[in-house]
């Protein structure tokens, strides 16, 4: 009974999950995905709130600056918003990322990044740990981030190297998101990744000749280790923690 609880708790909060047979509640609250164009730019936006139980994010603004220049082409929002909920933002200067070359990419904990998988990527670093992930092909798009989160340090301590992302769908929007964990400090922490492709008008944007495929697969870990996360988790939603960025 104690394990169905700490399940149920923990996928409540954390697992973003729509399912169609019911097996995993919901938690997402909405989803925002738009782009326009500014000065022959085409923006892409993503707005998820997400419902972390007690948990809350920190109010927190990363720049996206590109690697070659370090100019400002977007940013990543965190925050906590009315009502207990949280939200995550990202906007990116599309067209701005025309000439980062797309490669191989991992979550901080080295492991594979949700839905992206072993396709090409751009992956800007954000300061504190976290990354953006952009991957495009002939026929899809996907945008996400990964965030390292200081008290989830204890839970990659625990239980090692492991994802924990069921998939979602909601509208237009396929996705993963929930923690990622690793055994050494800034390793842990939340990540979200969406397919846009359905928002995205690819002939403004530039686009490879190559397609992708995507992995809509949901990443879970044995039952033993999923079963300690979800303790652990249940620990800091009772604390209503108030959660920092790593490193």
């Amino acid at each position: 009974m104690r394990t169905f609880l700490l399940n149920f708790i923990t996928l409540v909060m954390l697992s973003l999950f729509a399912s169609a047979c019911g097996k995993r509640p919901q938690v997402v609250t909405g989803i925002q995905v738009q782009t326009s164009t500014v000065n022959q730019d085409v923006m892409l936006s993503l707005k998820a709130d997400l419902d972390l139980g007690s948990m809350t994010f920190p109010s927190v603004t990363l720049p996206v600056l590109h690697p070659k220049g370090q100019t400002p082409i977007g940013s990543v929002e965190l925050m906590p918003v009315l009502g207990g909920k949280n939200q995550i933002k990202i906007a990116l200067n599309v067209s701005a990322v025309s000439d980062i070359q797309a490669s191989l990419s991992s979550l901080p904990n080295g492991q594979t990044v949700p839905l992206i998988a072993n396709n090409p990527t751009i992956t800007i670093a954000l300061g504190a740990g976290a990354n953006l992930y952009l991957t495009i092909g002939a026929n899809a798009v996907a945008l996400g981030v990964a965030v390292p989160i200081k008290q989830f340090d204890s839970i990659g301590s625990a239980v090692g190297s492991i994802n924990l992302f069921p998939v979602f769908k909601i509208d237009k929007v396929i996705g993963a998101a929930g923690i990622f964990t690793g055994p050494q400090a800034g390793q842990n922490g939340f990540a979200f990744i969406a397919d846009v492709t359905e928002y995205v008008k690819m002939q403004d944007i530039f686009v490879p000749e190559q397609s992708i495929r995507l992995a809509y697969t949901s990443q879970i870990p044995s039952q033993s280790k999923e079963d300690k996360v979800n303790g652990m988790i249940l620990d800091l939603n009772r604390k209503k923690a108030r959660l920092q960025l790593g490193r």
